[in-house]
């Protein structure tokens, strides 16, 4: 079952016009999970060879950063669906770096979101992140 209501109205953009100043603009972030208060997952998804925006990328340091725990981190992860016409499940995107403690990493194996999403519950022993 898909969580998504009306896959029409995610379809519509969203227009930064008039609310942009030379380079500067609003930003998005693609995914937020946060648990309790200690833990915070900041998730961004490009196409497959895409990178993310320097603005965008020093937006989701900062937000890591600033968190109030060390359990933060800003997943990047790539998918290569060409089929417009279809939504992309973000649990088959695949990790492809990551920001933690003040660095990128790239990801040591190619894997799912959803394995890596797994395996940091498992790391930071957060039960709701433990997805079937």
């Amino acid at each position: 079952m898909s969580l998504i209501r009306n896959s029409n109205q995610v379809k519509q953009a969203i227009d930064f016009s008039g609310v942009e100043n030379g380079k500067i603009h609003p930003s998005d972030i693609d995914a937020v999970l946060e648990f309790d208060n200690e833990a915070l997952i900041l998730i961004e998804v490009k196409r497959l060879n895409n990178k993310i925006p320097t603005g965008q990328r020093l937006l989701l340091e900062r937000i890591s950063d600033s968190w109030r725990t060390d359990k933060s981190i800003v997943l990047f992860v790539t998918h290569d669906f060409k089929d417009d016409t279809r939504d992309i499940p973000l649990s088959d995107c695949s990790l492809n770096s990551y920001y933690y403690n003040g660095s990128w990493q790239p990801a040591k194996k190619i894997t799912s979101l959803k394995t890596a999403l797994n395996e940091l519950g498992d790391l930071w022993n957060i039960n709701k992140l433990r997805l079937k």
